[in-house]
């Protein structure tokens, strides 16, 4: 891929499906291995990596659970836009597992992926699909913190690998799935020359997930102290502490 290549989204446009990996991992308490498939996102299952981020990512991440933001048809409509979109550039990974009956695979965990351009970083978290003002301000303290942590100074690149969330279907919890996912940001970083990557981590599970996964702490923020417009403070009585921007080199 040259430079300039880089600079363009989609990075891969729709068509023949990656697959990087194939794992098998074990649940707590539990004997017998579950054997995954971890790929690129195919045109047909986009709607349902969608329908399970908002149910389930919504429903669990702090900040999103604070606000109680799956009660909130439109903070739950602009996520839809923004998930729905960034599957389109061709980055977002998921973990599939088989149907014992024969039907079509299983979604068992998804990351969605993007890339942030040093040229254009105003624009990292686009915000335009975020009708609902709870949506905003949880996407201006993203991108807040991500400006202090200069990922683009830190590591001396013009361009890094970001998420809009990881989520692993209750079902398959246990199973150090979402590790695996994590992982797999090295195979896309060596295929389409990304050499690093860099993400929020908003609880302290995904914090530790990401510590044993290579990432190192660039800069964090207690919940408490983020205001929004008003001087409020955006997450009241939160569960988590604190939001972590958190990032590690590919190759």
């Amino acid at each position: 891929m040259s430079k300039n290549q880089g600079y363009k989204l989609p990075i891969k446009q729709p068509g023949v499906v990656k697959v990087w990996k194939y794992v098998e991992v074990t649940k707590k308490n539990e004997d017998k291995p579950m054997r995954f498939c971890i790929q690129e996102i195919p045109e047909d299952m986009y709607e349902d990596v969608v329908e399970h981020m908002c149910t389930y990512f919504i429903a669990d991440e702090p900040m999103c659970k604070c606000i109680n933001g799956i009660s909130d048809p439109e903070y739950v409509d602009g996520f839809r836009q923004l998930w729905r979109e960034s599957m389109k550039h061709g980055l977002s990974v998921a973990a599939f597992a088989e149907d014992p009956n024969g039907g079509k695979p299983i979604l068992a965990g998804v990351n969605v992926l993007t890339l942030a351009f040093e040229k254009v970083e105003e624009d990292e978290f686009d915000c335009s699909s975020l009708k609902s003002k709870h949506g905003r301000n949880l996407m201006k303290a993203l991108a807040g913190l991500s400006k202090k942590a200069n990922v683009f100074r830190k590591y001396g690149v013009d361009k890094y690998m970001t998420a809009y969330g990881l989520s692993v279907h209750p079902s398959y919890r246990g199973a150090a799935l979402g590790g695996q996912l994590l992982k797999t940001r090295e195979d896309i970083g060596r295929e389409y020359n990304i050499p690093v990557t860099s993400t929020g981590f908003t609880s302290p599970i995904s914090q530790k997930l990401a510590e044993r996964c290579g990432f190192e702490t660039l800069v964090e923020q207690n919940y408490e102290e983020m205001m929004d417009e008003e001087g409020n403070e955006m997450f009241p009585g939160i569960e988590s502490k604190s939001l972590k921007i958190m990032a590690r080199r590919l190759y």
